[in-house]
């Protein structure tokens, strides 16, 4: 599964299956991978895809698109290391019944389905809804696409994916997410999710006007109900081009870093940059030029250096691709913010680049390089 090539995807204004096409299908393939790695290698026996908002419109058929796309994504895996074929199961839903009706028929006509060792499971009725709960009450690796504030049958389904430690794959219209929280009589659903973060964004709300910092605040807030949970939250705002208003947010999270890294690195070729090379993990967020203003960031290769100094003895004799993946968590910083930020270290004779194989210092660093910090 391949991504378009293209850095400026997001510079005219997408809709949630544009993006869910170019991004989530493919990321597919790549989660089954993170997590049968992180599994010890061993082949993943079941595992689970939900596409709990599908997003027709309409009734028009060419909205299953996606679903074809990803099915066939699938079935080419068949007897290759990731097989999917072989493990992964996957569920279709969407408030439309009618839509899921048709959505049936075209899949089901499809030159491949009767190929797949999984055929796809249609969530429309008691039997097939009590069958998932059945695969979820196992907890295999899970992977569920949905809008939990466009529905509340989303949103019990989003209470249950956490309970289930399912990784969640999130498009959301901040206009939809504010109007379900600032409401005179708030869900309970909401309030379930939200719990103790639900107050303190009224509290917010009466104390500041500025439509950018709520919006802001209700993000962290919203990242905050995840990790708070023993998720790792990976955030991706998504401007309307020429505008500051943000058009979606791509929300992941997982209880799997592996999986975690997989879309960061995916997201890498849409993200706006900071002058200094460290990701901003947006797009359209036209970003002003703070070249001279650095300590304003809240991630840079000066505060990298500086943070990598501070944990010498945790990342000392380490490999440089073993530090990105054990100190980058929850971070902005990339593989190559490492290289840069250690070749730095190195001009100022803090630390030490060692050949792991002869363990003979070198002048330039691989990403295999060991770093022996200076005594």
């Amino acid at each position: 599964m391949t991504l378009s090539n293209t850095s400026d995807f997001f510079r005219r204004k997408r809709n949630i299956s544009e993006i869910k096409s170019e991004v989530l299908v493919p990321f597919v393939e790549s989660w089954f991978g993170a997590h049968q790695a992180s599994s010890g290698g061993g082949a993943v026996s079941n595992a689970l895809y939900l596409d709990l908002t599908l997003g027709f419109a309409g009734h028009d058929v060419a909205s299953s698109a996606i679903p074809i796309r990803l099915l066939h994504a699938v079935y080419r895996t068949r007897g290759s290391r990731l097989d999917l074929n072989d493990s992964l199961e996957t569920f279709f839903f969407d408030p439309d019944r009618e839509a899921l009706t048709l959505l049936k028929e075209v899949l089901e006509a499809q030159p491949f389905y009767d190929k797949l060792v999984h055929q796809p499971v249609i969530l429309d009725d008691e039997a097939t809804s009590a069958l998932l709960q059945e695969r979820l009450a196992s907890k295999p690796a899970a992977l569920a696409f949905l809008d939990p504030f466009a529905d509340s049958y989303l949103q019990e389904m989003l209470l249950q994916l956490i309970r289930h430690e399912a990784d969640l794959f999130m498009l959301l219209d901040f206009e939809k997410l504010e109007k379900v929280l600032i409401s005179r009589k708030v869900d309970t659903l909401i309030q379930e999710i939200f719990g103790e973060h639900l107050d303190l964004i009224k509290a917010y709300y009466k104390a500041y006007r500025d439509t950018t910092r709520r919006e802001d605040f209700v993000m962290n807030c919203l990242e905050a109900i995840f990790r708070d949970k023993g998720y790792t939250v990976f955030l991706f705002r998504i401007n309307l081009p020429d505008r500051k208003q943000s058009s979606h947010y791509l929300l992941f999270a997982s209880k799997v870093d592996l999986a975690y890294n997989k879309l960061k690195e995916i997201m890498l070729r849409y993200s706006d940059y900071q002058e200094d090379g460290v990701p901003l993990f947006g797009a359209n967020l036209q970003h002003k030029q703070m070249t001279l203003f650095q300590e304003h960031y809240r991630f840079s290769i000066e505060s990298l250096m500086k943070d990598l100094l501070q944990n010498a003895r945790e990342y000392n004799n380490m490999a440089l691709q073993q530090v990105y993946e054990k100190h980058s968590i929850g971070t902005h910083y990339i593989l190559e913010n490492y290289k840069q930020a250690y070749e730095r270290l190195l001009r100022l004779g803090k630390v030490r680049f060692i050949n792991p194989k002869t363990g003979h210092a070198i002048s330039k660093p691989t990403y295999t390089s060991k770093i022996r910090y200076s005594t």
